[in-house]
């Protein structure tokens, strides 16, 4: 029997479970390695990406750090999970490290068929270098890991570092792919440069525009900067400045707060600063400055939001698209004013941790979430809170004093008016055109007041929408945990219960998941509507609103056992102009109207429709809802008046909303109710002509 002692050996389909499968996405693998390069001290690492069709894709990752010595090379870079770099140690540079475990080398080096590697340690003349190569299909024939023996040769290189070759790359290097990388690259040092002593180049010849975006940044067009401090003491200092570069205001952490909080007024967390570059897309702010709105949109749809860097490394996911971790857009949905969003600005998080607190997970895919973490967001969140709250304070005094300006405007102008009368005219025709401007005065004080009418309702019902914004963002944890529990009930009652009871369970059970999607779809119809860009003015497709709007009813109404029917014109030709918002509002109310009547006492059960029909006559574009409910049961002329309604939970306010949109839109309305057994809405509006032009 061999007496050599036996021990743990590895399948190489374990090198496959740590590496591509730990790390799925191309972006990070290569961001990995760029992190080795600046554990190794390097100033500069260059990123080469080829395009092979035939062979594969090939990846060069090349940087003049300090390079390994054969022993290195043997006893860290070859080694998996163990990696020597400790999180409070520091490099020849002074810089701590930000490479951990190795694993994420090898999800990189497995990115291609073979790699090699040549590394010439910087205390070494150039002949003194050495290289690896790694064939992975070596791996394909062997049971155990250790049967492919990997040499390490002699080799030359002119300059100290490492240059590390990907060849045979397995993935396909797709559009997604490569915008993955330039964004992860972008982000690495761009778009904060300037104080880091670590720069990373792309060469992507075949990707012009992944390398115009890491050399392309707006910052300096921002409207302002928050920039704040989380002090070794716990507390915390911040200051605003404007895009010049004067400070607008600042306090202190104690300052913050609005009232006494039960929330301490330090943080236990290290040292920590928040940067954020506000961005104000409107002329005014845009004039003067070197970039266009359009450009800086189309940045910040690549790097906006709040990024996380511990040791000058970003981590993802803070920051991407869906990880908005300081609840930004939330806070704006629940306050529009004054508030930064992930689409209108971008910012980081800096955290030096020299005591190595905050903890990366294994996939490298965040931090494992303790209490410092959780400091560190509050530190950043109550930051932008006083931000809001100084900027809200600033925009209503701006407010009130164009309330006393705009007073005072009518008067003076109508005294200038007067005296231009009194001077130019003749007594005769004074008197009639004093008169005049008395009937023109009275008319638009009758306007005015209108108006402000108006504006009150909207500001209430804006404030319904915001709420509504808000439940739909909040409501999407409630109904996971449902289904999650629904499925668990499922199983559990499968395992444990008899056939019987099984059956007994499955109808309660399937309409908790009935129930749960209905919400969800209800939800994501709030957070649909509430889409900006469905509020600006242009060339509207009234029937491409109109498919969607029944992609988002059909399934409620199929619950309410509404057959809904479209008959829409040419699809192309049915065009006006407006906002989409506005057309989605009309049709969207006459659905819920339609829905309630069907819902009334004695309304039919069966057979229930609502017809859709769009019509292009001469220049008009004509939209007709019919439904075969009830009907309308008051005068038709009161429908459209403010609180009228039938229904005891009834608001009064939808198709006051429904005409002010259709008026909005140059359009008529009128509602008929045919032989006392279901309504009719029409609409008219101008035909756009010629879209084009818009």
């Amino acid at each position: 029997m061999n007496s050599r002692p036996l021990g743990f050996r590895f399948a190489p389909s374990i090198l496959e479970r740590l590496g591509e499968e730990l790390v799925p996405n191309l972006d990070q693998a290569i961001i990995e390695l760029i992190r080795n390069s600046y554990d190794a001290d390097a100033s500069e690492c260059t990123v080469e990406i080829k395009i092979d069709l035939i062979k594969g894709g090939t990846i060069v990752i090349s940087d003049n750090g300090s390079g390994m010595t054969y022993d290195q090379i043997r006893n860290n870079w070859l080694v998996l999970g163990g990696s020597s770099k400790e999180s409070t140690k520091l490099t020849r540079k002074g810089r701590r490290t930000v490479g951990d475990k190795g694993l994420g080398r090898l999800a990189a080096l497995r990115a291609g068929s073979s790699v090699e590697m040549i590394t010439r340690h910087y205390s070494v003349k150039p002949n003194e270098a050495y290289s690896i190569i790694i064939d992975w299909s070596q791996y394909d024939n062997v049971k155990v890991v250790e049967e492919v023996a990997l040499p390490i040769k002699e080799s030359s290189r002119l300059e100290y570092g490492t240059t590390t070759t990907l060849k045979g790359i397995k993935r396909a290097l797709g559009r997604s792919e490569t915008d993955r990388l330039g964004r992860s690259i972008v982000l690495l040092t761009s778009p904060f440069q300037g104080e880091s002593d670590f720069k990373v180049n792309l060469i992507a010849p075949d990707y012009p525009e992944l390398e115009a975006r890491v050399r392309n940044g707006y910052l300096d067009d921002a409207e302002y900067v928050l920039k704040a401090e989380l002090l070794a003491d716990g507390s915390g200092y911040a200051e605003v400045l404007d895009f010049k570069g004067d400070v607008l205001y600042s306090a202190t952490s104690d300052e913050w707060p609005t009232k006494a909080s039960k929330l301490p007024l330090t943080y236990n967390a290290p040292p920590a600063s928040f940067e954020l570059y506000s961005f104000v897309f409107n002329k005014n702010a845009f004039s003067g400055r070197g970039s266009t709105i359009a450009e800086v949109k189309a940045w910040l749809k690549v790097v906006g939001g709040v990024h996380f860097y511990h040791r000058q490394f970003r981590v993802p996911p803070y920051g991407d698209a869906g990880h908005d971790w300081l609840d930004m857009n939330l806070s704006r949905a629940r306050s529009p004013e004054e508030r930064p969003s992930t689409n209108t600005s971008v910012g980081r998080v800096i955290v030096d941790d020299p005591d190595g607190v905050l903890r990366q997970k294994t996939d490298r895919f965040g931090f494992i979430e303790s209490e410092e973490f959780f400091e560190i967001r509050r530190f950043a969140k109550d930051a932008l809170e006083w931000l809001a709250r100084r900027r809200l304070r600033d925009a209503e005094a701006r407010r009130d004093l164009q309330k006393i300006t705009s007073k005072a405007a009518p008067a003076q102008a109508r005294t200038e008016l007067l005296n231009t009368i009194s001077q130019a005219l003749p007594a005769p025709e004074k008197e009639k055109a004093i008169k005049a401007l008395d009937k023109l005065e009275q008319n638009f004080q009758r306007e005015l007041r209108s108006t402000r009418e108006d504006l009150v309702l909207y500001r209430s019902l804006a404030t319904a929408g915001t709420t509504a914004a808000v439940f739909a963002h909040e409501i999407g944890k409630p109904i996971r945990s449902i289904a999650g529990s629904e499925k668990s009930i499922r199983r559990r009652v499968k395992q444990y219960c008899s056939e019987e009871l099984v059956v007994k369970f499955e109808s309660p059970l399937d309409l908790i998941v009935t129930a749960s999607e209905r919400l969800t779809r209800f939800a994501s119809m709030q957070i649909d509507f509430l889409k900006r860009e469905k509020r600006r003015h242009g060339a509207v497709n009234v029937n491409k609103v109109i498919r969607a709007l029944h992609g988002l009813w059909k399934p409620i109404l199929e619950d309410a056992k509404i057959e809904i029917e479209l008959a829409p014109y040419k699809t192309d030709d049915a065009v006006i102009y407006g906002a989409e918002a506005l057309v989605e509002t009309i049709i969207t109310n006459c659905l819920t109207n339609s829905v309630s009547a069907f819902e009334r006492v004695g309304a039919r059960t069966k057979d229930r429709k609502i017809k859709i029909s769009v019509n292009v006559e001469g220049n008009t574009v004509a939209i007709e809802v019919e439904d075969n409910g009830p009907g309308i049961n008051m005068d038709v002329q009161e429908i459209w008046l403010p609180g009228k309604t039938t229904r005891q939970e009834g608001t009064g306010f939808g198709l006051t909303i429904v005409k002010d949109s259709v008026l909005d839109l140059g359009g008529k309305y009128s509602a008929s109710t045919v032989n006392e057994s279901g309504a009719i809405f029409n609409f008219v509006f101008p035909l756009l002509t010629n879209p084009t032009t818009v």
